[in-house]
């Protein structure tokens, strides 16, 4: 199997903790779009985000992971918003990398 969802959160939570853009650069497609709830980013306005963000993902749930695509769920939470939020993720891959990454809010 290619890229997993620990993975690939794992990924994302390096970048946000530490600031270093390698960690989603080395799992992502250079054509990436980010899709969260309310518009498309390219990866170039993700990194700026990603690598000045206090957030910190936990509590990863899996519902799918395979050579096309990664789904399931995380928490997120940081100094700006500490109250603990979850997301859903799809996440469709191409060549092992993440090109298109839904992310979206669950509202109680």
């Amino acid at each position: 199997m290619s890229l997993t969802f620990k993975e690939a959160l794992d990924g994302w939570n390096k970048t946000f903790t530490t600031g270093d853009a390698r960690f989603i650069s080395n799992i992502v497609t250079d054509d990436f779009v980010f899709r969260p709830t309310y518009e498309n980013e390219n990866l170039e306005q993700v990194l700026v985000w990603a690598t000045n963000t206090t957030s910190v993902l936990s509590d990863y749930k899996v519902i799918n992971e395979d050579n096309y695509s990664l789904c399931g769920f995380h928490s997120v939470n940081s100094r700006e918003n500490p109250e603990k939020r979850t997301k859903m993720v799809y996440a469709s891959l191409r060549n092992g990398k993440i090109a298109v990454y839904h992310c979206h809010e669950i509202i109680p």
